[in-house]
């Protein structure tokens, strides 16, 4: 007869279930507080000890314990099955939390040594050390792990019963997770905290409050007829209670809460809080659900929840845990069911919002008095619109000045709209009301002189920033950055390049062939030349270096080859225009030694289309000219009025 076949379990198992199982700290100090939950503990003592090298961390709970025989045949047998062995429930009837009786390796993923200290009522006390050095040891010679007894020291008091955990030998990236945050990190791992499970940490109790997160909300779907919300603590009207039930059978319900809040920094404070979380028998099983969906949507950036599902962790049912218990099989009907259930919520809770934020935003709105006289002055289908634009705005703004902002921009947008919608009507004037047309196009002016306020201060932005390096260096470098996309600074009418690819391509190969054939002295001398189309005219614009200091005569010279350049080009592509060159220096012309040769040499080039400005010059007239648009047009318009108004509310 054959040998019998044989199942045999490695040790090496552990580095699977074990030694590199967990991933952070509150996850492996959870596994130990659900322990100390399913040994009936009323109190669990979390506390951080030492320095660097020497920290430790010492889990101490008053639970039931252990003896000789706990120890041997419980505590020690990885994949104890505690509810099938000893049933669903504690002695004190709570729900078991541990299932696969693996749970207390996650110790091994964080601590190079584990001590184990425990006392069964009317019992010896026992202690045992597990080393992770020994224990990779008897992995690698495929030998059996012998955890060693130790003494238990008089400064370990383990009461009439109890079980003190002591964590030391850290591994280095523990330490990062001991941090001020690691309370809230307990506390929003578990939803059984409170009267009768009292949870400290550093010795100091965790509260409802430590979890941080209920005074952010504004907004929150509750499950569950026995929720408790009276630790939201905002409007009750706010609080929108929920069908319960996953399943239409109506055999799966859930309790919790999926919520929003009002700005989405208020998830970031140590923790992302962007998530929804899934809890089983009153522990976090699943991280985050909320991951696991491509909702791309603006309102997704703004939720947290919470949400209890015990049907995922039934004691009659199969498990479908991974081995972490941090996650679920993913194709399980349950699983199935919850992840469409919280789609639905996902999607009822973005429509809410928007209501939400459109209400808010027209009440927002109405608090500056400017506004609220425009707004209610529409009527109609038009106020409605400026609702709902007020309630976008509500939803995208970051702060009050950017709402400001954004309100000013969206009125000058609404209008500019609703004029055009009035241009259709001017086909319907009668000639007896010409009147009606005036008044339109008096509006229509106001518009646009409103929006080029708006650019204008923009522009005045661009100058003061390089009004800063004046002087400097690298003046010449920040003004070659800005010319090319900022033609105005040369000409107010020159609002944008209009030149086609192929003929600025054509053009500016024809300038590098120019290029080639400078001196070497004149190409020290130049910075960049560049080509562009704008308000009919075809620009030229020569820059030369800062430090460089160059005549009259020679400057004319060189341009001259650059027009009569251009000038083929556009004969050759049948463009028609004027050519201009603005050459930029950093320095006066050498001939410019008095005003009147100034003026003569200024005659001279304007006789050839050139002008020389310095960049100094440049920033100074783009300034001026500028500045005295918005002098004059400071007073100008009832929609001017209007943003103005917007602008000095606070």
């Amino acid at each position: 007869m054959p040998k019998e076949y044989t199942l045999d379990i490695d040790l090496n198992v552990l580095n699977h279930l074990g030694l590199n199982l967990y991933s952070n700290v509150p996850a492996v100090l959870a596994e130990l507080i659900a322990n100390a939950w399913d040994a009936d503990a009323a109190r669990v003592e979390v506390s951080v000890k030492g320095q660097d090298a020497n920290k430790q961390i010492v889990i101490k709970d008053d639970g039931c314990g252990m003896n000789d025989a706990d120890l041997r045949d419980k505590y020690l047998v990885v994949g104890y099955e505690r509810r099938k062995k000893s049933g669903d429930l504690t002695p004190n009837g709570r729900p078991v939390m541990g299932r696969k009786g693996i749970g207390k390796l996650s110790v091994l993923s964080i601590a190079m040594k584990v001590q184990v200290f425990t006392k069964k009522e009317n019992a010896d006390p026992l202690a045992i050390e597990l080393d992770v050095a020994e224990i990779q040891k008897a992995i690698d010679t495929k030998q059996k792990y012998h955890p060693p007894v130790i003494p238990v020291p008089e400064k370990i008091d383990l009461g009439h019963s109890g079980t003190t955990i002591i964590l030391s030998d850290l591994k280095k990236r523990v330490n990062t997770s001991l941090d001020q945050y690691l309370r809230q990190r307990v506390a929003r791992r578990f939803s059984v905290i409170g009267d009768d499970f009292q949870v400290l940490v550093n010795g100091s109790e965790i509260t409802l409050k430590d979890r941080n997160y209920f005074r952010k909300l504004e907004y929150a779907l509750v499950y569950g007829d026995d929720f408790d919300t009276s630790k939201f603590e905002h409007d009750e009207k706010y609080i929108v209670p929920r069908e319960a039930y996953v399943d239409d059978q109506k055999q799966h319900a859930m309790r919790g809460w999926i919520g929003l809040v009002k700005e989405s920094g208020a998830l970031q404070d140590g923790d992302n809080l962007n998530k929804i979380s899934i809890l089983a028998r009153g522990k976090v099983a699943l991280e985050d659900i909320l991951d696991s969906y491509r909702e791309g949507g603006l309102y997704t950036k703004y939720i947290i929840g919470e949400l209890e599902a015990d049907f995922l962790d039934l004691t009659e049912e199969e498990d479908i845990a991974t081995s972490s218990r941090q996650d679920f099989i993913q194709t399980d009907p349950r699983f199935v069911q919850l992840r469409a259930f919280v789609e639905r919520e996902l999607k009822y809770l973005a429509s809410e919002r928007a209501k939400l934020k459109d209400e808010e935003g027209a009440k927002r709105a109405r608090e500056i008095p400017a506004l609220k006289e425009w707004y209610e002055s529409l009527k109609g289908d038009r106020k409605t619109a400026a609702k709902k634009l007020f309630g976008r705005i509500n939803q995208i703004a970051t702060d009050d000045e950017h709402r400001k902002t954004l309100y000013k921009h969206g009125v000058l947008a609404f209008e500019h709209l609703r004029h055009k919608e009035k241009l259709s009507e001017l086909e319907q004037l009668e000639i007896d009301n010409l009147e009606v047309a005036v008044k339109l196009f008096s509006e229509l002016d106001d518009i646009e002189a409103s929006w080029y306020y708006q650019i204008t201060e923009g522009r005045l932005d661009v100058i003061k920033k390089l009004s800063h390096h004046i002087g400097e260096d690298v003046l010449e470098k920040i003004i070659q950055e800005h010319i090319y996309t900022h033609l105005w600074l040369l000409d107010p009418s020159w609002d944008r390049a209009t030149e086609t690819p192929t003929l600025e391509q054509s053009v500016a190969t024809s300038f590098d062939k120019i290029s080639d054939k400078l001196t070497e002295d004149e190409k020290r001398g130049r910075l960049d030349i560049q080509y562009k189309k704008t308000s009919g005219k075809h620009v030229i614009i020569e820059l030369k270096r800062g430090s460089v200091r160059t005549s009259s005569l020679r400057l004319m010279e060189q341009v001259d080859k650059y027009i009569q350049a251009l000038d083929k080009q556009l004969s050759e592509a049948n463009e028609d225009g004027a050519i201009e060159a603005v050459c930029l220096v950093g320095k006066e012309l050498t001939d410019w030694e008095t005003p009147e040769r100034r003026q003569i040499s200024e005659k001279s080039m304007e006789a050839r289309n050139i002008r020389v400005m310095t960049y100094q010059q440049l920033i100074r007239d783009a300034e001026v000219s500028y500045r005295q648009y918005l002098e004059k047009s400071k007073k100008r318009g009832r929609i001017k009025k209007l943003l103005d108004e917007i602008e000095r509310f606070e």
